[in-house]
């Protein structure tokens, strides 16, 4: 082997290396990129479960506050004020509503290559029973939904899908809409949106009766 093919022999060989140490640091940063994404989701998630805690928590300080200020005036209370009166039963069916209501949360969405989605609704309130899962609009359809189910606090339930065309399930859009009600039987709607794995609360709404 003459001197200059040894030394075109040594370029390859420090190109070779510097291209896997090149490739090495992709894929770890990728690997960083991912752990950090799933950080975010985690903290994204409690920080959902927090809001939804501070908001019942305020609700029921501000209906206690309401209820002290009417037993602060003794008088009205003492001639039986009719409108006195009808304000503090209010005030307890507000109460328990907030004493049963259920605090559905997501923690995250997976896909698989196969075309499935599977989405993971929990609950940090009280029971929730979940009356139907219903596709608003995507490319995607919904399966084994086994409703109603009741859904205890603390736990999880997953929704099912799947891509329903030649699109991978990770670029397939969706609406769905939860149907659920409390043991008091108030009625609720909370409308999911997403796309593949990437899913959100767009909103969580009492039906009104």
């Amino acid at each position: 082997m003459t001197q200059a093919e040894q030394i075109q022999l040594t370029f390859n060989i420090i190109n070779s290396i510097g291209a896997l140490a090149t490739f090495g640091a992709f894929v770890l940063l990728f690997r960083k990129d991912k752990d950090k994404q799933k950080q975010i989701n985690k903290l994204t998630s409690i920080a959902t479960i927090l809001d939804a805690q501070n908001d019942s928590l305020k609700k029921q300080n501000d209906l206690i506050a309401q209820q002290v200020d009417i037993f602060r005036n003794t008088s009205i209370l003492k001639q039986q004020d009719n409108a006195s009166m009808i304000k503090l039963q209010e005030i307890e069916e507000k109460k328990l509503k907030l004493s049963v209501a259920p605090v559905l949360w997501l923690n995250g969405a997976g896909t698989r290559h196969t075309g499935e989605l599977q989405i993971d609704l929990n609950n940090k309130g009280e029971r929730a029973i979940l009356d139907d899962f219903i596709l608003k609009s995507g490319e995607i359809e919904l399966h084994s939904k086994s409703v109603p189910y009741d859904l205890e606090k603390g736990e999880r339930r997953y929704i099912f899908g799947r891509t329903n065309g030649s699109k991978p399930i990770s670029e397939c859009e969706y609406e769905i809409e939860v149907l659920y009600h409390d043991s008091l039987k108030n009625k609720f709607s909370l409308i999911l949106t997403g796309k593949g794995a990437h899913i959100k609360i767009k909103s969580n709404n009492e039906i009104n009766k």
